[in-house]
């Protein structure tokens, strides 16, 4: 066992709720790649939440939680807008990742299209792709896509042994053991703590206790 994971459980479960859970889950893909990339480095609610809504108000009839939009479909519409940066204004965010050298909308673009030439239209179709790791270096060859992109991925696919990296999950690991580690120590703190707290919350899952503090911090409350 990680020598942070007893300490983390413990500071989780007597700052946080961890009964919290999410109420509704993306249908559509598109939306997933979205969300993925555009909350890289990015305040969700401020930035990330009114993209997807205006996507959605483009294209998904207004419904975010609308199934049925492809990563074909996200190709299709960012091209039928005149392109990605024609894509970005109807957005309204022109961020960039990889130290401000990578569009995001250009990331967005190349996802969809990677996925798509790996038969992955679908929510469903990324949960039953037969290679994780063939997944995963599908996902870190997308330029601009870190450790935390790649599991958010897998996260909005329905895997729960995951945590996205990012920093405010990393932020809590120092806040609660003193120092930070690296993503995959990061990885093995969330999963044993869990696995410590699973005798009194048994419904509490890796990605569970991800939303739970990403939620906390995201909200300015540390």
């Amino acid at each position: 066992m990680h020598r942070f994971s007893e300490t983390f459980a413990k500071y989780c479960e007597e700052n946080f709720d961890l009964g919290i859970r999410r109420s509704e889950r993306f249908q559509s893909l598109s939306i997933c790649i979205l969300d993925c990339v555009y909350s890289l480095r990015a305040k969700y609610e401020l930035i990330t939440l009114p993209i997807l809504h205006r996507y959605a108000d483009a294209f998904l009839g207004g419904d975010i939680y609308a199934a049925g939009d492809t990563a074909s479909d996200l190709i299709q519409h960012i091209n039928a807008v005149g392109g990605p940066q024609a894509f970005a204004d109807l957005v309204k965010n022109h961020q960039k990742l990889g130290g401000g050298s990578i569009p995001k909308e250009e990331t967005v673009l190349q996802m969809a299209t990677y996925l798509k030439l790996i038969h992955v239209e679908t929510i469903e179709n990324f949960a039953a792709f037969e290679s994780p790791k063939l997944m995963e270096a599908v996902l870190r060859a997308v330029d601009g896509i870190s450790d935390a992109g790649a599991n958010y991925m897998f996260m909005f696919a329905g895997d729960t042994g995951r945590v996205k990296p990012d920093v405010h999950i990393h932020h809590c690991i120092r806040d609660a053991c003193g120092e930070d580690v690296n993503n995959a120590e990061c990885q093995t703190i969330y999963t044993e703590a869990v696995a410590l707290l699973s005798d009194r919350y048994s419904d509490l899952t890796v990605s569970g206790l991800d939303f739970i503090v990403w939620q906390h911090y995201a909200q300015g409350r540390n």
